[in-house]
């Protein structure tokens, strides 16, 4: 692959990973406490039942701070705005988030949620490695 093709690819990532996390955060954000009492109900029989309310705004804002990131990568992929790595940092955050979940879903013993939020975590992976060949 040349250069650019590991480029297109990469900027698909991003999009891609935009549009899951902004509608993540945008269904949390427009639907705070029916995803509060979701997560209280699916975190009831775990340690982290009555932690739900300080747990819930870090990942909510984890969330933002990725779709702010992906924003300012795909933009600077365009717009060339800036000589900062925005990709970087928006994989990063993505990565923490997914953990976060991924963490959640393991303690909740939900193991075929686990086995999705790997399929994401897997890309981004390969987002850091085409940001390694470009």
């Amino acid at each position: 692959m040349r250069n650019i093709d590991f480029e297109i690819a990469l900027l698909s990532i991003l999009v891609f990973l935009l549009i899951t996390f902004f509608m993540s955060f945008f269904e949390k954000i427009n639907d705070y406490s029916g995803t509060k009492a979701f997560m209280q109900s699916h975190f009831k029989k775990t340690f982290l039942a009555g932690k739900i309310s300080f747990l819930l705004p870090i990942l909510v804002i984890v969330e933002l701070l990725a779709v702010i990131l992906l924003l300012l990568s795909i933009s600077n992929y365009f717009f060339s705005f800036s000589s900062f790595n925005f990709s970087r940092f928006a994989l990063i955050s993505c990565g923490v988030s997914l953990m976060m979940l991924l963490f959640g879903q393991r303690v909740a013993k939900d193991y075929p949620s686990s086995a999705g939020i790997t399929i994401y975590f897997i890309l981004v992976v390969i987002g850091f490695f085409l940001l390694g060949l470009q």
